[in-house]
């Protein structure tokens, strides 16, 4: 055997013994890995405050398809105004649902000798419940109001909330009238998403960053388990729509 063989030979010996003596290598602790969502759902909101035409079913459609271009599943718009008992006028709510195939909610602020004006919730999961929630004892607050629509995720019931708030009302009221939002949640633990014309702060929710416009804006306290992934604003020809999606996780015991 050559020199040089055998001494490459005697020292691999040498490192294999020291290294048997000093046992097994420990074994390197791998954190935990990030939870996977159970859900992504997409949330929209539109607000028709500053509408000056009359809604067609061709504006439906329009929306419809800007709605499946932009994967939305769950709608929130505030203002709303129909006219169920006048056969010439087109009911947006019941219009939207059908082309859809969604599932829908209504929430009347006020009836104007026939003339609704209120909130509504579409989705294209089921509606579990809904009910309106009035703003009671906030002096602006006269023909304003919020309707409250659980949407069945599968993982989580959602709260979502199609929110009016009184225009150019002051702070301390549109305070109060997001408080009485919040109060009606009645399960605490249940996530919220609110949608609506909201000051630029809301305390106690969380502001997802690009899911804003000067007319709507989108807010939500998840508990831990929803998260925003996406937010983008999107021109139709019913106003601006702000679009948000939110990834749902399982609750942990």
């Amino acid at each position: 055997m050559r020199w040089d063989h055998l001494r490459r030979y005697t020292a691999l010996i040498m490192v294999g013994a020291f290294l048997a003596g000093c046992g097994p290598a420990p074994k390197v602790q791998q954190g935990e890995a990030p939870p996977k969502p159970e859900l992504m759902i997409t949330v929209a909101s539109l607000n028709l405050t500053n509408l000056n035409k009359r809604i067609k079913r061709a504006d439906i459609t329009r929306l419809w398809q800007q709605l499946k271009s932009e994967q939305v599943e769950v709608l929130a718009i505030q203002n709303l105004t129909r006219y169920p008992g006048v056969s010439t006028r087109i009911d947006p709510v019941a219009e939207l649902a059908r082309q859809a195939d969604w599932r829908q909610a209504f929430g009347e602020m006020a009836d104007f000798s026939g003339r609704q004006v209120g909130n509504a919730v579409l989705a294209a999961y089921p509606i579990r419940s809904s009910s309106v929630t009035s703003y009671t004892g906030v002096r602006s607050a006269v023909n304003d109001g919020s309707l409250q629509a659980v949407v069945d995720g599968g993982v989580h019931d959602l709260l979502v909330v199609s929110a009016q708030l009184p225009v150019k009302a002051p702070t301390g009221d549109q305070a109060r009238c997001l408080s009485i939002i919040k109060n009606a949640r009645g399960d605490a633990r249940m996530p919220m998403i609110v949608a609506g014309n909201l000051p630029a702060t809301v305390e106690g929710f969380t502001t997802v960053e690009g899911g804003t416009s000067s007319s709507t804006k989108i807010v939500y306290d998840g508990n831990g388990i929803l998260q925003p992934t996406f937010a983008s604003t999107v021109e139709t020809s019913l106003g601006t729509m702000v679009i948000v999606r939110f990834a749902v996780f399982r609750q942990r015991v």
